[in-house]
């Protein structure tokens, strides 16, 4: 039996998204199982509003187990409308830690608030202080609702766990919810087939955010984004 997307769009070799919207797409059609088709999910973004589409979603989701998921979604999605579906659009702080830098990008929704980077000593307690008064100087500023980072490996990455702990510890008093997130769920979420490296991640980020291109200590900018906007798009498929 052909499958009902069938009519509609062959299989991609591959996709990256250059939008919001796109990225959405992706992980629509990820969590619907059916990503090979993930340009008509593209162009299904296009022509119907978010809030039908995660209605139309929210209606599938129940009868995973039993058939076709793409399928049951399209058939809701014919009778779906804007106001079956309300989502509040919460604060997140999104932060990248690497050895020597530490970059936060704030998120409104899906709106990206506010993003910067701080260089930090090869001093452990010198790079320790700058980045715990970086994190702090943000949440002054930009109150949040919950905060993201992205996870360390088990290993030898001494400095790096050293100033993530020290984040955390900050987050955790001001009685922030931290979710961490694997790169290899980012590269999964960002692209089809999945992304292979950071630096394909970083080119969706500037694809979204154009203003993010530029100098190396954009980089880990960069990085933080790409986070935050797949955490903030994964929160609107959570089934409430």
């Amino acid at each position: 039996m052909n499958h009902i997307l069938d009519r509609f769009v062959l299989p991609t070799s591959s996709f990256a998204p250059r939008t919001m919207e796109e990225l959405f797409a992706v992980h629509l059609a990820s969590k619907l199982n059916d990503i090979a088709a993930v340009r008509h999910y593209v162009s299904l973004v296009d022509s119907h509003s978010e809030a039908q589409l995660l209605c139309a979603y929210r209606r599938a989701r129940p009868s995973a187990g039993h058939g076709d998921m793409a399928r049951r979604f399209h058939t809701e999605l014919q009778r779906a409308h804007a106001s079956d579906h309300y989502l509040v659009h919460v604060s997140q702080i999104s932060i990248r830690i690497e050895r020597r830098t530490v970059a936060a990008a704030v998120f409104r929704g899906g709106h990206l608030d506010y993003s910067d980077a701080r260089q930090l000593s090869s001093m452990r307690d010198k790079a320790v202080t700058s980045a715990v008064g970086f994190i702090e100087w943000l949440l002054d500023h930009l109150p949040v609702h919950f905060a993201t980072l992205e996870s360390i490996p088990n290993g030898k990455e001494i400095q790096r766990r050293a100033l993530h702990d020290a984040i955390c510890r900050v987050l955790r008093e001001r009685t922030l919810s931290i979710y961490e997130v694997p790169r290899e769920e980012l590269l999964e979420a960002c692209g089809h087939p999945p992304l292979k490296s950071r630096a394909q991640l970083r080119q969706v980020a500037t694809a979204i955010w154009p203003i993010l291109a530029g100098s190396h200590a954009k980089l880990f900018i960069q990085d933080a984004a790409i986070l935050g906007l797949h955490v903030q798009t994964e929160r609107l498929f959570i089934i409430n």
